[in-house]
């Protein structure tokens, strides 16, 4: 059976759109339990590794390396070679995440240190996080494994499975945190540990699904010692600069937990905030990661440059389309938000204004974020590394300058400050790269439909701001939790409905048609 790729950013998409969300409930009951305390802290530390892992691949890391190699394989060689590089591939890499799981279970309290050295003055916080770490890491080793099967099932144009796979950790996880409620276990370091033992469930969970799905597409993938291949050292190669490169925004949130961690408080205020930054980010940019560097990789095989300038103009649009008025609507809505998801139970009414501090200021990162993910691909088709390399690692020496400039007088909004600093930086640094190039330009549609679209994200924002004012009884923290999750549902309805008619009055339909112009027909 066909299927488009519009219907595969649909499928990506929507797989991640209910991750987030489901993500919403797992991280309102995390806030519940363990609010902003010392144990949250702790908790939230031993993660930031394995959370950057699993969002970094579940964003296409191993799609910047693997995806190219496998399609010039097959093209050049066959089906049968490009099935022995993945054996192969998947043989060095267990043996690859085997041996540093080791290293790490011994290095863990020099991990912690590094990760979080504001722990250094609170010893019991210290030891709970290497504990917590220690159980977290063995979940990276898993869910990097999924990562290279899930890659290359996708290489194969097999997406649904993929996609909705890491949904088991949210489910699994809302479970064991709504018993841990009714048991009334709140900032106690027994939930803490309950809970990361269900994460590594989880990764194992993971890692059984896709391999389910693996078999049924008929792949061997039994794991041998390696065989010499010149594919596979690229593929590990290309590995690091691959997750520096899809990563390159988490990066940045582990630099601005790391640089904060001396603040009680403010790596969990931070996480809190970057989960709802996630929802709009990851929707557009899961998508756009997942689907369009295949698609770009297919048209530079065969020589179309035409096409795959017109799937970057295409993405562009889509991912304007979606995160403008989404960045615009975090801002805000930035103190509504907070307070109806996570004001409850250990999160109290201090904890909600200084997270929506910090998520007003992530917002006006998000389109930055979204442009590196639209400018990428022209590079990672091509497996030209240095300069995306380059553009990462200024993104992150902007965001620690800024942070470290900010910090001793503004204390837990600076490190924000230098995420959203980052991602336009690397934004920036890659889009005049592809200019000097001359490998990315906006086409006819894209120079009409960008503008229109800024115009009428801006309206619908100034919308929200006038409902907002005009609603704020509603919203007041005193008022009951249903009539404030009213008044926020009709504020996000009325400004959805008025950018649509904008978009329509504009001469931009709606999704589909952008995406028009992209669909391709291939085998499922």
């Amino acid at each position: 059976m066909a299927m488009s790729l519009t219907r595969n950013y649909a499928t990506v998409g929507g797989a991640t759109l209910a991750s987030r969300l489901t993500g919403f409930v797992r991280d309102m009951l995390i806030a519940a339990v363990l609010g902003a305390s010392a144990i949250a802290d702790a908790y939230i530390a031993a993660f930031l590794l394995p959370n950057l892992f699993r969002r970094v691949l579940s964003e296409g890391a191993f799609n910047a390396a693997f995806v190219p190699i496998f399609a010039r394989r097959r093209a050049a060689k066959g089906e049968e070679s490009a099935r022995h590089f993945a054996r192969n591939a998947l043989s060095s890499l267990t043996i690859l995440v085997i041996s540093a799981l080791v290293v790490a279970e011994i290095a863990m309290p020099w991990i912690i240190g590094a990760l979080a050295p504001g722990f250094a003055t609170q010893p019991q916080k210290f030891a709970d996080a290497v504990l917590f770490g220690r159980i977290a890491f063995v979940f990276v080793g898993a869910v990097i494994v999924a990562a290279l099967i899930a890659s290359l099932l996708n290489a194969m144009g097999r997406y649904i499975l993929v996609a909705f796979a890491p949904l088991a950790l949210n489910v699994l996880m809302i479970g064991v945190l709504s018993v841990l409620v009714l048991w009334g276990l709140r900032e106690d370091m027994r939930s803490g540990l309950v809970m990361v033992t269900t994460v590594l469930i989880a990764g194992l969970l993971q890692l059984a699904i896709v391999l389910r799905g693996a078999r049924r597409a008929g792949l061997d993938l039994s794991i041998g010692w390696p065989r010499a291949d010149p594919d596979v050292r690229r593929l590990l190669w290309l590995t690091i600069p691959g997750l520096l490169l899809a990563g390159a925004g988490h990066f940045n949130m582990v630099v601005a937990a790391q640089l904060s961690s001396s603040v009680p408080s403010a790596i969990s205020w931070l996480y809190y905030a970057d989960r709802i930054f996630q929802l709009p980010l990851g929707f557009v940019a899961a998508a756009i990661g997942t689907v369009l560097l295949p698609e770009v990789a297919r048209a530079l095989g065969v020589g179309d440059r035409s096409g795959a300038a017109q799937a970057g103009n295409r993405a562009l649009e889509f991912g304007m389309m979606l995160v403008l008025p989404a960045a615009l609507a975090l801002a805000v809505l930035a103190e509504p938000i907070i307070d109806i998801i996570y004001h409850r139970g250990a999160f109290s009414a201090a904890d909600s204004t200084a997270t929506a501090a910090i998520l007003t200021i992530l917002a006006a990162g998000l389109p930055g974020f979204v442009l590196v993910k639209v400018l990428l691909p022209p590079y990672l088709a091509r497996e030209q590394m240095r300069l995306p390399i380059i553009a990462s690692l200024t993104g992150i020496a902007a965001n620690i300058a800024v942070t470290l400039l900010l910090l001793g007088q503004y204390q837990h909004v600076a490190a924000p400050v230098g995420v959203a600093a980052s991602a336009w930086v690397n934004a920036a640094v890659l889009a005049v790269g592809l200019a000097a190039r001359g490998t990315f330009c906006l086409d006819p549609l894209a120079r009409r439909n960008v503008p229109r679209i800024v115009v009428a994200s801006m309206c619908t924002g100034a919308i929200a701001l006038g409902l907002k004012m005009a609603l704020h009884p509603w919203l007041a923290a005193e008022t009951a939790l249903a009539l404030r999750v009213l008044a926020l549902g009709c504020i996000c309805t009325l400004g959805m409905l008025a950018y649509a008619v904008m978009l329509h009055g504009l001469g931009i339909t709606n999704t589909v048609a952008l995406l028009r112009a992209l669909r391709r027909r291939k085998p499922n």
